[in-house]
């Protein structure tokens, strides 16, 4: 009898924990589902496995529906703009501007979708819970390019506050974001930018 009441508390809990990884999904959705615009201040750090190396960026972040702007102030001035399946980064430092095609199956691997995109098709485990907050991993099946992700997110809202994915290389990109202001609409003149008239294009 002991031993049939432990496998029900435990069927109990896994249930009661699939239902909780589901409601997480479902803030989610209805939060970057209904997004008009998206911004924030942003700070990005690029931990790099091989060499040992960690690079951080601050900045902002904007996001309508087919257009992102991460526009970085430091350590220099990066700003990387896609829309329209087209890429321009422009790095200040070395007064360079890289031009490419984003492939259709990459459109939304970026900071706002990649978690809502992996979900679905991912083992996903609740880490912690504390304070209102959830803190989860990802596990893509299959993946080529991404081995994990992990994301804390409000239990009431669905926002993100905190996202990172690793590579097959073990490499992680992490986002942290504060002063986040949606559906409030991006002044057109954020989506503008003149470049040097000396700048260095390389087409990739």
């Amino acid at each position: 009898m002991k031993k049939i009441s432990l496998v029900l508390a435990l069927l109990v809990c896994s249930l009661l924990a699939a239902q909780t990884v589901d409601q997480l999904y479902q803030k989610i959705n209805a939060y970057y589902g209904s997004l008009s615009s998206y911004q924030a201040d942003l700070r990005q750090e690029n931990h790099f496995k091989q060499i040992n190396q960690v690079l951080s960026y601050t900045g902002k972040i904007y996001f309508q529906k087919d257009r992102m702007l991460m526009d970085f102030s430091a350590p220099t001035r990066q700003r990387l703009l896609i829309q329209n399946g087209n890429a321009e980064l422009y790095d200040a430092s070395s007064n360079t501007l890289f031009k490419s095609r984003v492939m259709p199956q990459f459109n939304r691997m970026n900071p706002i979708e990649i978690l809502e995109l992996y979900w679905g098709k991912s083992e996903v485990k609740i880490l912690e819970n504390k304070a209102g907050k959830s803190r989860v991993r990802l596990n893509p099946k299959q993946d080529p390019l991404i081995s994990s992700l992990e994301a804390t997110i409000d239990n009431s809202s669905g926002s993100i506050s905190k996202l990172s994915y690793t590579d097959k290389s073990a490499n992680m990109v992490s986002y942290h974001f504060s002063k986040i202001t949606v559906n409030k609409g991006i002044p057109t003149s954020i989506w503008k930018f003149s470049y040097p008239r000396d700048v260095q294009v390389i087409q990739q």
